[in-house]
């Protein structure tokens, strides 16, 4: 039975008690024990570490980037999909068949744990008698870049793309503080949200340092960051500002041709701006995205017949090392999961990636205010180049830009995001795809089940939230206003 409690009680308590790890249904339910929650509980700067530690930690869940939050990027888009109805935790998705009735609770409740822990250590910091100086700098830049993190996928998960109305529809809560029993937060505008992210990235920077620390942000990453928030707000000359300073001037650089296979199967490399690194008990009960795309796991996605014609354009591309035979008709799926030491389960999230800049920067080159063709050509040619060291220099166009995104960052957890911030339709049929009349064949930001319905769980705890959009016929003046659950899960 699964105990679900409000946030009237989880944010009203004073710490998080020691648990140790169970699983219900296959997934990785509890919380680390090292994970604190009271303000109180902060007093040293180890106790700020171990914050900190329980931040990240929520962030690997299979229930968030683990696999939800990466999986529901990929079979919503064209390249990517579920081999068969009924596939394990990516068939819903692919199919777009939520609503609000049941609409996945883990987008949302996820997200939330993350942004709280982040704000109780924040209000630790500024509160309390911590000893001042660079480490505690860094800390606090490192939490503010992990609360915009989360409510920038909750934006671009729940709300209508920035280009709509500007960013005027209804957006995300937004927690800002640690939230008491009795707060019932109010649904922002899109608009509201960017800013918000935007100035938290922006505050980050003036703290964090620029030191490596695998799986872990630092100044470099929220550059990153704020390159790819500003390229979905459609900023352009701070998208391809913040992408050029990381390209230019960071330690990360691009695997060479030679090493791109084998990177795949390691922990951290040269491209790593920041990884999301899973272990062998963060994998749990093999719910990790590893396992649930893995052809000799649960071999629930393939690439689709669209994607195989893609990536085979060219005979020399590297990245075609990549793709693996999968278990269904003989279709491909690219391996960039293939487990650590042999357990398919255990690999990490590439959460910004240093190829994912490069085509932020070409991207945002040709659109920005004084259109920069040579650099856009300059940074698609590397991309180009290092998969397929043999090919010509391309002029660069969006179409280009684009075509290359689906070729390198398959997988990775973008293509879907990427149709709705260009406002863009794709088609899914023929080839391998299932799909009936039934299920949404074209998504488009156009379409309502694009934008995931906020949980009825979560609308259930005031009878008086209702969601100002498609999702429900009627609209009040207290349309927007809406909570949200985190919830203790056991057997």
């Amino acid at each position: 039975m699964m105990n679900r409690l409000n946030i009237k009680s989880i944010f009203a308590a004073v710490a998080i008690a020691s648990v140790t790890f169970t699983s219900c249904d296959g997934y990785l339910e509890t919380f680390p024990s090292d994970s604190l929650v009271s303000t109180d509980a902060i007093t040293t700067l180890q106790d700020v570490e171990t914050a900190l530690n329980g931040t990240y930690y929520s962030l690997k869940s299979a229930n968030y980037y683990g696999c939800d939050f990466v999986s529901r990027a990929e079979v919503g888009g064209e390249d990517v999909q579920t081999i068969s109805s009924g596939g394990l935790r990516t068939d819903t998705y692919y199919r777009f068949i939520h609503r609000q009735n049941n609409s996945p609770e883990n987008l949302w409740s996820y997200p939330y744990a993350v942004i709280n822990r982040a704000n109780v250590l924040l209000n630790a910091i500024e509160t309390g008698d911590l000893p001042a100086g660079d480490e505690l700098n860094n800390a606090k830049g490192e939490a503010l870049a992990l609360r915009a993190l989360c409510h920038f996928n909750l934006l671009i998960t729940y709300g209508k793309p920035y280009f709509v109305e500007n960013g005027a529809t209804p957006g995300v809560v937004l927690v800002k503080n640690v939230l008491s029993a009795d707060d019932l937060p109010s649904r922002s505008t899109v608009a509201e949200g960017y800013d918000m992210v935007i100035n938290d990235l922006e505050e980050a920077l003036k703290c964090i340092g620029t030191e490596v620390k695998d799986g872990r942000f630092n100044s470099w990453a929220v550059k990153g960051l704020l390159a790819r928030v500003n390229l979905y707000k459609r900023d352009w000359d701070k998208a391809f500002s913040y992408a050029e300073d990381v390209i230019k001037n960071s330690p990360y650089s691009l695997l060479k041709t030679e090493d791109y296979v084998a990177a795949w199967s390691g922990r951290y490399s040269s491209e790593s701006v920041f990884d999301l690194e899973i272990s062998d008990l963060d994998a749990g009960d093999r719910e990790m995205f590893g396992y649930v795309v893995d052809p000799k796991g649960y071999a629930a996605v393939s690439n689709t017949k669209e994607f195989e014609d893609l990536i085979n354009e060219n005979p020399d591309d590297i990245r075609r090392n990549l793709l693996t035979a999968a278990s269904v008709e003989g279709r491909t799926y690219m391996n960039k999961y293939p487990g650590i030491n042999g357990k398919t389960a255990v690999n990490n999230i590439r959460v910004i990636r240093l190829s994912d800049i490069y085509l932020i920067a070409a991207e945002a080159a040709l659109k920005k205010s004084s259109a920069d063709q040579a650099s856009a050509n300059k940074y698609l040619n590397a991309i180009i180049k290092r998969a397929i060291p043999s090919a010509s220099d391309v002029t660069a166009t969006e179409a280009l830009v684009l075509k290359e995104r689906r070729k390198e960052l398959v997988m990775e957890g973008h293509r879907f995001y990427d149709i709705m911030r260009l406002g863009i339709t794709v088609t899914r049929k023929g080839g391998y795809h299932f799909l009936n009349n039934t299920d949404l064949i074209s998504p488009s930001y156009q379409d309502y089940r694009t934008i995931l319905a906020i949980p009825q769980s979560e609308i259930d705890v005031n009878p008086n939230i209702m969601r100002s959009d498609e999702h429900l016929a009627a609209q009040t003046q207290d349309g927007r206003r809406v909570v949200f659950r985190l919830f203790d899960q056991t057997d």
